[in-house]
């Protein structure tokens, strides 16, 4: 394959890629190979390639000879994603305490400022952003990168839901607040509290569940087993 060509296909995969992250492209949303290739001004060919990535993300359903669609959102995985993500995170808490210095804090706590500018401009995809920003920055300074790597490669169904739950100005602010619990834990040197502080980050969403459910009711895969139940055991945590 020449350069131009896989940069390209890079590039269409990229673009469909975010724009399903960011939920601009909606769960459920039919895709056009014609379309988006018309859209992008290129070929069919890259478009094709990008479905096909997507759907070893788990983000796109491709029905051969009918359609392509956005991947509703399945709890299931929105679960499992979530463990994957808190088990790394709690276990960068403790080498996290040990190297995390004054340069450290006061980056986190620049983040942390400019998280609140975004509540006050209602910018979700600006706070969703140095939302991320904070949590990588805890594992460049520990040196484990590749475990963020792997978080942001397995947080497909995760991420999206979290990208609605702050959609509502006051969730926005308790997103922030929640930073702010974690890092004050890390500048007192208790990972204890660091650890219950991400935990329950991580958790918030079941908080907003039913009302997600009620609102967006053709962003989620439907189960006869009812979704309530499905998180059941989170739930009581």
């Amino acid at each position: 394959m020449k350069d131009s060509e896989s940069s390209v296909q890079g590039a269409v995969y990229s673009a469909l890629r975010n724009n399903i992250m960011t939920l601009q492209l909606k769960p459920g949303t039919v895709m056009s190979t014609q379309e988006i290739a018309q859209k992008l001004d290129v070929s069919r060919t890259p478009v094709r390639e990008a479905f096909i990535r997507l759907q070893r993300d788990g983000l796109v359903d491709i029905y051969p000879q009918k359609e392509t669609v956005v991947s509703r959102i399945d709890f299931g995985k929105v679960e499992q994603e979530r463990f994957v993500r808190e088990s790394l995170e709690c276990a960068n808490v403790d080498l996290l305490l040990e190297k995390c210095g004054r340069s450290n804090f006061s980056w986190l706590e620049q983040n942390l400022e400019q998280q609140h500018a975004t509540v006050s401009s209602c910018n979700h995809a600006s706070l969703m952003k140095l939302d991320n920003a904070f949590h990588e920055y805890m594992f460049k300074i520990t040196g484990q990168l590749f475990a963020w790597t792997i978080i942001e490669g397995t947080s497909n169904h995760y991420a999206r839901i979290r990208m609605m739950t702050v959609w509502d100005k006051d969730i926005m602010m308790e997103t922030v607040l929640q930073h702010q619990k974690i890092l004050s834990a890390i500048q007192e040197g208790s990972a204890e509290y660091a650890k219950i502080y991400i935990k329950a980050h991580l958790h918030r969403l079941e908080n907003q569940l039913q009302q997600l459910i009620k609102d967006y009711p053709g962003y989620f895969v439907t189960d006869s087993v009812p979704v309530t139940e499905r998180f059941a055991a989170l739930l009581v945590q």
